[in-house]
């Protein structure tokens, strides 16, 4: 860890701020570095996660598909498509937000929670977010009735092929969905194998 690591709060704004964080590197320079996060206390609540990412299935007579999001991101000013993905609300487990955001987001219902992750993190060379991967089977229809306004979301339901295509095309895809995507596409089945992993909420 580096010596000395001092952080300063530059912005007050709702949902994410931007800090100064000044340390000293490992030959005893000072060195600065600027970083955003959503916590009051970041560095130090690092390990309490922000967000939950969910990977789910839905069952098809056809064959299991992958449930996508094609999503508006303003950052890119294009789609980027990925897993759904939404913010833990105060006080909310992590289990009730990847419920939550499931059905919000794509109108699906989470029938099974496979597995959540511990906090993983987004890209820690710019914050300190932190997320929660679950793995869900789910049901229903996709809708996206129950997004919110500011929310550009289209929904899919992906075949092994599907996948392939679209990780051999240019459109702009999730750091937190490639791997998984790249995994069905090399086992060419879309499924979770049985894991020793224990869940964690």
């Amino acid at each position: 860890m580096a010596k000395d690591y001092t952080i300063q709060k530059l912005t007050e704004k709702p949902w994410v701020n931007l800090f100064d964080v000044e340390y000293l590197t490992k030959n005893g320079s000072p060195h600065h570095w600027l970083m955003c996060s959503r916590k009051d206390k970041p560095v130090e609540d690092a390990a309490v996660p922000d967000v939950v990412v969910i990977a789910g299935i839905l069952p098809a007579p056809q064959g299991n598909r992958l449930v996508l999001t094609k999503e508006f991101r303003v950052p890119i000013n294009d789609g980027e498509y990925g897993f759904p993905t939404g913010l833990i609300d105060e006080n909310e487990s992590v289990e009730s937000a990847v419920r939550r955001e499931m059905k919000e987001e794509t109108g699906l219902d989470v029938v099974t929670i496979h597995h959540i992750s511990p906090p993983v993190y987004s890209s820690a060379g710019l914050t300190d977010e932190a997320c929660c991967m679950a793995l869900v089977t789910v049901a229903g229809t996709p809708s996206t009735h129950l997004n919110e306004e500011h929310e550009q979301i289209e929904v899919g339901l992906y075949d092994v092929d599907d996948i392939a295509a679209l990780l051999t095309s240019d459109k702009k895809i999730a750091a937190k969905a490639w791997g998984l995507l790249y995994h069905f596409t090399v086992t060419e089945r879309i499924e979770f194998a049985a894991s020793g992993l224990r869940n964690c909420d």
